[in-house]
């Protein structure tokens, strides 16, 4: 009967929170997506881009939001679920009854549990995926939509170029136009062209520049030089990853964690720490879920039932949550320093999910188990 009874709490307690972690991600997911969406409206205001590929392009994000928002998401539900249980005083009576922390804190981590387990699925093989569909997406864009990005009368950056035009003219050629280069890092280049004609789109984009100068200036020894041209062609796509024409090079978040760590091409170590970085944060993220579970529960549930103590903690329960990922975070990007920033990085999740459970298990509040007392 006892044992029954134990169950029944258990789906009343895990319901109630799987569905509202459920509309807590809904919401987030829908606010974040909003906002990303609003960076790109311009390719559909200015741009021309068919409102089906915008958001087909703007679907791709969804994933990576998914895996920021839902162990945002648990940490609300828990705290907002366990907080309402003993505001209804069913905490005390559940107690009374001879319910024990682990019992009650079953529910929870069941749910981060299965929360975890699926933001593995995103992190590991959805994520680079979407990321992948999503910059095939951009880069076509940015190729094929060429000929709209420059705005007559305004300024428009075309990769590492800053483009500027006067006029049109009837055949679609630009008048007085105005480039500046900046993929040469030790020099500044300014072009002055007459006109400016736009060719081979589909294969990334060409401008040729008619009656014109190109002026370079030394950043170094501040020596300019002036060249003076009839006809000079400049590649409208961004060239700097180094690739041969029509292989673009696949970036961090676009690789699989198996890639991130054995990559196939040759790369600069700073390149190598910045994949080292992006597959452990695949690897940790999803954890969050579960310890972020493990940290609300375990502030709301252990020591006294306290109505005016319970806003302090759930600020506690917000700011451990909060130092949790940023610690982690400015450990995965210390790497170029030392490499033992990656066990810190895995520990400080793990000894939070550890101490977690211990309390829960020991019965002991924080303050009691320094205290070497129970709560």
């Amino acid at each position: 009967m006892f044992i029954e009874l134990m169950k029944q709490l258990s789906r009343y307690i895990f319901g109630q929170l799987f569905f509202t972690v459920l509309a807590a991600t809904t919401v987030l997911t829908c606010i974040m997506w909003l906002a990303q969406s609003l960076r790109y409206i311009d390719y559909i205001a200015n741009k021309g881009v068919p409102i089906l590929l915008f958001l087909k392009m703007i679907l791709f994000l969804l994933p990576n939001l998914f895996v920021i928002v839902v162990p945002i998401a648990i940490l609300i539900g828990v705290l907002f679920i366990y907080n309402k249980l003993i505001t209804d005083h069913e905490l005390v009576v559940m107690q009374a009854s001879g319910v024990g922390y682990w019992q009650l804190a079953k529910p929870a981590i069941t749910m981060a549990t299965f929360f975890t387990v699926i933001l593995y699925g995103f992190t590991l093989y959805f994520l680079p995926l979407s990321f992948t569909e999503y910059r095939n997406i951009v880069v076509t864009l940015q190729e094929e939509t060429l000929a709209n990005l420059i705005q007559v009368g305004q300024f428009n950056s075309l990769g590492k170029y800053t483009v500027y035009a006067r006029n049109q003219d009837a055949q679609g050629n630009y008048l007085g136009i105005l480039i500046y280069d900046g993929n040469q890092s030790g020099k500044e280049t300014l072009f002055m062209a007459e006109k400016g004609v736009l060719f081979n789109i589909k294969e990334g984009g060409q401008l040729l520049l008619l009656n014109g100068n190109r002026q370079e200036t030394d950043k170094e020894t501040g020596k300019p030089s002036v060249l003076y041209f009839e006809r000079y062609i400049i590649e409208a796509k961004d060239s700097t990853s180094g690739q041969a024409p029509g292989v673009r090079f696949v970036r961090a978040y676009e690789r699989s964690v198996f890639d991130l760590l054995s990559p196939k091409e040759h790369l600069s170590p700073k390149m190598r720490l910045e994949f080292l970085t992006a597959a452990h944060q695949r690897v940790l993220s999803p954890l969050y879920a579960l310890a972020f579970a493990l940290i609300g529960v375990c502030s709301m549930i252990l020591g006294q039932f306290d109505r005016k103590g319970r806003a302090g903690k759930i600020i506690i329960a917000c700011v451990c949550a909060s130092i949790l990922q940023v610690s982690t975070m400015i450990f995965l990007h210390t790497l170029n320093y030392t490499n033992v920033m990656i066990p810190l990085s895995y520990g400080i999740v793990f000894s939070t999910i550890f101490i977690c459970l211990l309390l829960l298990c020991t019965g002991l509040s924080p303050i009691g188990l320094l205290r070497g007392r129970r709560s």
